[in-house]
């Protein structure tokens, strides 16, 4: 009897010593200031984003790779791509609209998801090496001597640029769920099928016109760049969104897109969704020139940043160098050719690198809005929204009011795929019977409840 005694105390001591494991808190203070309530809640929220980071890598690596995470995370201009919006509480306001010196303090969960793929696509760890996808692919130093200047459309793409080669270190393997074996397929076809927008920033036109000499035009330049980006995606077998589609949207809407948008998309993220791009890609460059008589160079340092344009989440970063590119004509003319062949020869790892990311990250589910207009009341939403969990990976309300319910649905699948389930759970909720599909564009799905 006393031997039975000791084993069971012993077994519930061996129980008692291996816990369960905890969930990790999500849950963050942070506070901010801006000039606007918009300014200073994005701020609050990246306050609440770097601290999560720190309890991520730990202070000192923080520390040490600061400015690449304000690179790649902290200066995002879509903050709520890494948290919950829906559940922020705002726990202090200071300051006044008129003095444009605002304070916010507010409580929110982050997606710690979003955050550890970031660091991931950008090999930002723990161990502070620095190390992060920029270096990680080529970025060959600048040396003197000639180059033979870029032709305007190489079958075999621009030879300017000879930087060194690409040394990129494999992404560890990240995933949100198990998923099946057809998920897995549709994932791969969805990957490989990808349209992506190729577009620069405004700064990067303004800093090359300033470089390049006396009566530079730097977004022509920088539209050559683009041209030869989307030369290597249409010759591989991409699909690409011409910039002429971009710029077209980008003049004659960007009032509509301050009206509807203001602090939560970037307007090249809001342009990538009305063009229904998967990938978005950002080219920022800096060139430099000089002139020797007749003859003209140019350097140019070329950064492309890759996003998921429905999250707004960072796939990965690309910078490349180029040699000094020659042309007789003028130092523009340079600029133009090492610009060309530099955002040529680093495609195959934007690509690569998009195709990677994305892979991994899509098991969590493609990203859709699902708009009901003439909603029933709150008790009926809660059994729809029970019901639709069942059936996708996440979804989560974005705004609801009485004239319409915004919802976040994460689902492998079509969009056809998401109208049947919508209609399937319809069927099974009181209140739904008379739900019916008004809009679909995109990603984005608007149904009428009929009430």
């Amino acid at each position: 009897m006393r031997s039975a005694l000791v084993l069971l105390v012993a077994v519930l001591v061996g129980c008692a010593g291996a816990p369960e494991p905890q969930a990790r808190n999500d849950t963050y203070v942070g506070s901010g200031t801006g000039a606007t309530l918009g300014q200073a809640i994005a701020a609050a929220k990246m306050d609440a984003v770097q601290k999560a980071v720190v309890d991520l890598i730990g202070a000192n690596a923080e520390q040490a790779q600061r400015a690449r995470l304000e690179e790649v995370l902290y200066n995002t201009d879509n903050p709520n791509a890494f948290v919950f919006n829906d559940t922020m509480e705002t726990l202090r306001r200071d300051g006044s609209l008129a003095d444009e010196n605002l304070t916010y303090e507010i409580e929110i969960r982050v997606n710690l998801v979003a955050i550890e793929t970031t660091l991931r696509a950008n090999n930002i760890s723990a161990s502070g090496a620095g190390s992060n996808a920029e270096s990680a692919t080529s970025n060959g130093s600048a040396q003197s001597g000639t180059a033979s200047p870029a032709p305007a459309q190489p079958s075999g793409g621009p030879t300017a640029s000879s930087p060194s080669p690409v040394q990129q270190q494999p992404l560890p393997a990240i995933e949100y769920v198990e998923v099946s074996d057809s998920e897995r397929r549709y994932i791969a076809r969805f990957v490989d099928t990808m349209t992506y927008m190729v577009y620069f920033t405004d700064e990067a036109a303004d800093g090359v016109s300033g470089a390049a000499g006396e009566g530079a035009d730097g977004a022509f330049l920088m539209r050559s760049a683009i041209t030869q980006a989307n030369s290597y995606l249409v010759e591989n077998g991409h699909i690409a969104i011409d910039a002429s589609q971009v710029e077209t949207l980008k003049e004659d809407q960007r009032l509509i897109f301050e009206e509807q948008v203001g602090q939560e998309l970037s307007l090249l993220q809001w342009i990538a969704r009305r063009l229904n791009a998967d990938v978005y890609i950002e080219v920022d460059a800096r060139v430099d020139g000089r002139s020797s008589g007749a003859s003209h160079y140019a350097t140019a340092d070329v950064a492309l940043r890759m996003f998921d344009t429905s999250t707004g989440q960072i796939l990965g970063s690309v910078t490349r160098r180029s040699q000094e590119a020659f042309s007789r004509t003028s130092v523009a003319d340079a600029a133009g050719n090492a610009l060309q062949s530099t955002v040529y020869q680093a495609m195959p790892n934007v690509v690569d690198m998009s195709q990677g990311q994305m892979e991994r990250s899509l098991t969590r589910g493609i990203r859709y809005e699902l708009t009901l207009q003439q909603p029933p009341d709150a008790r009926t939403i809660s059994r729809f929204r029970t019901a639709m969990r069942d059936e996708v990976r996440e979804i989560q309300t974005v705004n609801q009011s009485p004239a319409e319910v915004l919802f976040e649905v994460f689902f492998i699948g079509s969009t056809d795929d998401l109208v049947d389930l919508v209609f399937s759970v319809s069927d099974r909720v009181a209140g739904f019977e008379n739900i019916d599909l008004v809009i679909g564009r995109g990603r984005a799905l608007t149904f009428d409840v009929g009430l």
